[in-house]
């Protein structure tokens, strides 16, 4: 009789601790949702768009020497100038430039940046749709660290693309860029530290931040 009451009593105490087991897991779940939900990554993003991200391009390459050490040390590229928020090959670069364009399509506008300008140097994306987060790790104005997971960081990310295209991309035809036209630009740029390992890397392509037509 004995055994059977001890062995009740070990049941039922497991059964409660698996219970509380349960409804912790459930309070820490509840607890992770409302910090989510807390973040907001839009306004985090419009933030760091108006009120951090111009003094950052005081601070932007010439477009000129980053591809020159592109093709001639790479390693000093990424020392000097190469971003990345964890460990990658790929790194981002925050850049400036002027050029003339050269041809405007869905790629982009295609702009030579070099003498004699006959072949198109760079890249401008204007597509809708941005993939990676250039302009994010370029940057080099969060540190991923500083969040709890990747989720907002990745969520960032896709914010200021979104500011992007509708700030800079969107309206661009309205300002009617023109073959033969000149371009200044501020932008980023995603490149993998093997990429001029066999052949020279000849056309930069640049998620733009900012563009004047002249």
């Amino acid at each position: 009789m004995k055994k059977v009451c001890k062995y009740s009593l070990s049941a039922a105490i497991l059964v409660f601790l698996l219970s509380q087991s349960v409804y912790f897991e459930d309070l820490k779940a509840v607890r992770e949702q409302r910090r989510r939900e807390a973040f907001n990554a839009a306004e985090y993003a419009g933030d760091l768009w108006l009120n951090q991200l111009p003094a950052a391009l005081d601070e932007a390459v010439d477009v000129n020497e980053l591809i020159e050490l592109f093709n001639t040390n790479m390693g000093q590229a990424i020392e000097r100038y190469g971003k990345t928020p964890g460990v990658s090959r790929v790194y981002a670069y925050l850049l400036r430039g002027e050029g003339t364009i050269l041809s405007i399509d869905t790629d982009g506008l295609k702009v030579s940046v070099k003498e004699p300008q006959t072949d198109p140097d760079v890249v401008i994306e204007t597509g809708f749709y941005i993939p990676g987060n250039a302009v994010r790790d370029a940057s080099g104005l969060i540190d991923v660290s500083k969040f709890s997971d990747t989720m907002k960081f990745n969520e960032i990310g896709s914010e200021i693309n979104k500011i992007i295209v509708r700030d800079v991309i969107r309206p661009l035809p309205d300002r009617k860029p023109a073959v033969g036209g000149t371009i200044k630009f501020f932008g980023a740029t995603q490149v993998s530290q093997d990429a001029a390992e066999e052949n020279l890397l000849q056309l930069i392509r640049v998620i733009p931040i900012r563009l004047e037509l002249e």
